[in-house]
Order: structure tokens, then C-alpha cells, then sequence
């Protein structure tokens, strides 16, 4: 079974680390990986059921706009596995 992807994106840290907290308590699903992208912006990434993420990312951008600013929110019900590689910050090999 292949598991959904959320994408949330936010600027600054306390609007990432509130949109975070808020996305884990209220609904099944598992941080994936949060980067820095640049100039404020952090990317969230999420891993669950379809329903769970779709959940999550509806709290986390009622959360976001609360503390910050939204920038953008996807949900992928069901991402294909070359995606899942290029997303992967561990096999991109930027960490070096």
C-alpha cells in the first residue's frame, strides 16, 4: 500500500515548529523531512493515509496562517516511487 504525501510550506521557524505540532497531534500521520528552502521558507513533508493527511494539512494551514504565513499546501494520494527518490533529502546527496 502505497502511503500519501502532504506538502506544506511556511515561512519562518515558529510558524513551522506550531504547524508541526499541530498536524502530529491531531491526526495519523508521520513527518517525512523538513528543509530549509530558502529566504524564510520551510518545507514540510508528511507520510500517511489519505484521509490522515488531508486532515493534517487542513489543520497545519488553519495553524499556519495563525502564526505566519502560508505559502503553499499539496497533498499526493498516491506518489509515484521516482518521486519519492528526487524528494528524499538522504539520496539526493546535498548533505555532503
Amino acid at each position: 500500500m502505497n502511503r500519501s504525501l502532504g506538502l506544506i510550506e511556511v515561512r519562518g521557524t515558529v510558524t513551522a515548529a506550531a504547524t508541526v505540532d499541530v498536524m502530529v497531534k491531531n491526526a495519523f500521520v508521520e513527518i517525512r523531512s523538513i528543509e530549509r528552502v530558502g529566504s524564510g521558507l520551510i518545507t514540510i513533508m508528511i507520510e500517511g493515509d489519505l484521509a490522515s493527511v488531508q486532515a493534517a494539512l487542513e489543520i497545519g494551514a488553519e495553524e499556519a496562517l495563525k502564526y505566519g504565513e502560508l505559502i503553499a499546501v499539496k497533498s499526493i494520494p498516491r506518489p509515484d516511487q521516482g518521486l519519492a527518490s528526487l524528494l528524499s533529502p538522504e539520496k539526493r546527496g546535498d548533505d555532503k
